[in-house]
């Protein structure tokens, strides 16, 4: 499954609604964030959900981040 976003991800319910379906997908996910110009920190949760669901399921997950993205995540330590 992918699931692409763009532009600013500023609020966890709406992140929550656009990553709902990857939670419930069997089979790998990939969060195409490339077009996110802005990522706030009450977003990171619910990334983080689908990150901790897929691990806990054996599934590959894939994060294609634009830059912003990219330093948020690793100033979070959230990033390999």
């Amino acid at each position: 499954m992918v699931v692409s976003a763009a532009d600013e991800l500023v609020d966890g319910v709406t992140v929550r609604g656009l990553f709902g379906p990857a939670l419930r997908a069997t089979g790998a996910v990939v969060l195409d964030l490339s077009k996110v110009t802005f990522l706030a920190m009450e977003a990171v949760v619910p990334l983080l959900a689908v990150a901790q669901r897929c691990a806990a399921e054996q599934r590959s997950l894939t994060v294609v981040a634009s830059i912003p993205v990219r330093r948020k995540l690793v100033s979070l330590g959230c990033s390999r």
